[in-house]
Formats: C-alpha cells, sequence, structure tokens
C-alpha cells in the first residue's frame, strides 16, 4: 500500500473544504486567514479523521467538513505557536506574525479556531444526527484544552530540571496527541461507530500522536538539517525536555549530565557542543531508548484496531501508523 498516496489522495477532497470555511472579509483579509493554510502540511489529521469513519461504516464524502475542522483547529495551533517561538518561517515560507505582526497573527489564528467550529456543527445538515453533532464537538472542545494545557507544560519544563518520565509523557499525551486521538474519535462519532468502536480510536490515536512527537524527538537529533527543515539539534538550543532528554539527565553519570545541561537551553552554544551533546545522548542510550518507545507505542495503538472489521480503510490506519515512525523527516 502507498501510504502517502492515501493521505494525498484524502486530503485533495478535504482541502477546497477548509479553504471554502475559511472564506471571512474581503480580498485583503482572505489572504491573511489563507496563508497559514497555503503553507501545506502533511495534512495526516484530517486523512485519518475519513479513514475512521469510513472503517465503521461512514460515507467519508459526507463528512469533509469534521475532517476540516480538525485541520484549521491544528493550523490555528501553529500560527499561535510561531508567535510564541518567535519564528520567522515555517514549512519554508514566512510566519503570518512575520508579515503582518503578533497582534494580527493572534486574530487570524483566532479566526481559523471559530472556523474549524462552524465546519463542524455544519455536520448537521450533513444527515449527521445531532447528538452525534454534538459529541463530535465535546471531542473537539476537550481536544483544545488540553492541546492547550500541554503547551503550558511544555513550557514550564523548560525552567524545570526535575522533570520526569511520567511527567513528559502526560504533557505530550495533551499537546501532540489529544487533536490526533481527537481526529479518529470524530470520525468514528460521525461515521457512526460504536462506543467499543470509540475506545479501540481513542487507544489508536492517542498512542499514535505520542509516539509521532516522540518520533519528532528523535529525527531532532539524528535527521538531516536540508530534510528535517531546521538546523539538529534545535530542541537542544531552545532547552525543550524531550523524552530523550529526560531519560538521559536521570540516566548518565554526573559529568556527562553537567555535559548536557551546559548545552542545553545555551543559544550560544556552538555546533560543535550541540553535536558532542548529541553524541553524548546517544552513548547513554536515550535516542535508542525513545525509538523503543515508539514502536511499542504504534505496536498497542496498532492491536487496538482489531475490533474493527477488517476493510481497507482499517489497513491504511495501520499502514499510517508504521508511516510515523519509518518517516525520516
Amino acid at each position: 500500500m502507498d501510504v502517502k498516496k492515501v493521505i494525498i489522495n484524502r486530503c485533495a477532497a478535504v482541502e477546497p473544504v477548509m479553504r471554502e470555511y475559511s472564506k471571512i472579509g474581503d480580498e485583503k483579509i482572505q489572504k491573511m486567514i489563507l496563508h497559514p493554510l497555503d503553507a501545506g502540511g502533511k495534512r495526516i489529521r484530517p486523512c485519518l479523521t475519513l479513514l475512521a469513519a469510513e472503517a465503521v461504516g461512514g460515507d467519508p464524502e459526507s463528512i469533509l467538513p469534521a475532517a476540516a475542522s480538525v485541520e484549521l483547529l491544528h493550523t490555528f495551533t501553529l500560527v499561535h505557536d510561531d508567535i510564541m517561538d518567535h519564528d520567522e518561517e515555517r514549512r519554508g515560507k514566512p510566519t503570518v506574525h512575520s508579515i503582518w505582526g503578533d497582534e494580527m497573527g493572534i486574530m487570524i489564528g483566532d479566526t481559523l479556531y471559530s472556523s474549524s467550529f462552524k465546519a463542524l456543527i455544519d455536520m448537521r445538515n450533513k444527515g449527521v444526527e445531532d447528538s452525534r453533532v454534538l459529541k463530535a464537538v465535546e471531542a473537539l472542545v476537550e481536544a483544545n484544552t488540553e492541546l492547550q494545557e500541554g503547551q503550558i507544560m511544555d513550557m514550564l519544563f523548560e525552567k524545570d530540571d526535575q522533570v520526569t518520565e511520567d511527567q513528559y509523557m502526560t504533557m505530550i499525551g495533551k499537546k501532540t496527541g489529544a487533536l490526533i486521538e481527537a481526529a479518529v474519535k470524530i470520525g468514528c462519532i460521525v461515521g457512526g461507530g460504536s462506543e467499543e468502536q470509540l475506545e479501540a480510536f481513542r487507544i489508536y490515536g492517542s498512542n499514535c500522536g505520542v509516539a509521532f512527537q516522540i518520533k519528532d524527538d528523535v529525527l531532532d537529533l539524528t535527521a538531516d538539517a536540508k530534510k528535517l527543515g531546521k538546523p539538529v539539534g534545535s530542541d537542544i538550543r531552545s532547552g525543550k525536555k524531550t523524552l530523550i532528554i529526560v531519560h538521559a539527565l536521570a540516566k548518565a553519570c554526573e559529568e556527562d549530565r553537567d555535559m548536557i545541561k551546559a548545552v542545553l537551553g545555551n543559544d550560544s552554544a556552538s555546533d560543535e557542543d550541540v553535536k558532542a551533546a548529541i553524541d553524548k545522548l546517544g552513548e547513554t542510550g536515550s535516542i535508542e531508548y525513545a525509538d523503543e518507545r515508539v514502536a511499542e507505542l504504534i505496536s498497542e495503538g496498532k492491536r487496538a484496531l482489531g475490533i474493527l472489521p477488517d476493510c481497507e480503510a482499517k489497513d491504511s490506519l495501520i499502514e499510517i501508523a508504521d508511516f510515523l515512525i519509518d518517516r525520516n523527516m
């Protein structure tokens, strides 16, 4: 199965729907709202929503607004993240705030946020009963609340030297896992799935989301800079407490721990210092440990889908789970 083709085909159907729900204001305002959408992206979340609906017997064509809603909310978070992180580029294009300023960036992000809920509520006009629409909205609200909590935790962790693995896993489950979990849960809900199927998607989505982020943390240290789209080791420079860092600080000897801490969050650290820190993380076995945790999470997530009827959509969901950890960028 060509996983990339599966994603591309479904994203092609979602893209115009996302743009339709983002049509706000005159031409100038419209250009601003569409800018973060024009930057593109993997669009994995809306693809997962469509596949989850298909897997429980739903009509993917009728639930396109639900898939669009998840990606619109995700895009809202990226616009605000870029402001908080002072990032000037995303996916090779200028960020919203770098063009129009922080204040306008906040407003554009908020507009996308509102559009995401409008799209999901419009499922009432697609033949989905009100009770299921309400349940889907509740899932999206809960995911957004957890996502914001996870972001706050992540920022607080940068100044905390005592972060544990359990704390990290809780944070990443909220910051990254919650929205991927919501993507498949919403697909299951509007597609007419059962409570048992919904629980299976909860496990699958949460595990894939956490694994996806840990894999990103690994790639930040091991990928080619050009493919990564940013300098290798940028998480170290910014002081991010990733699973790799947390594990290394807990397992390394005092000398190695001090060496890693000296580079962590140090903007003035040289490229050689960062490379030495990455080498040390490898020597402690922390990068390998992160890869093992990713494999465990994905395996558990795929097992949860065992209750679904055999179908192409189920096979695609399993393949996408593997794709999330086999990618090199």
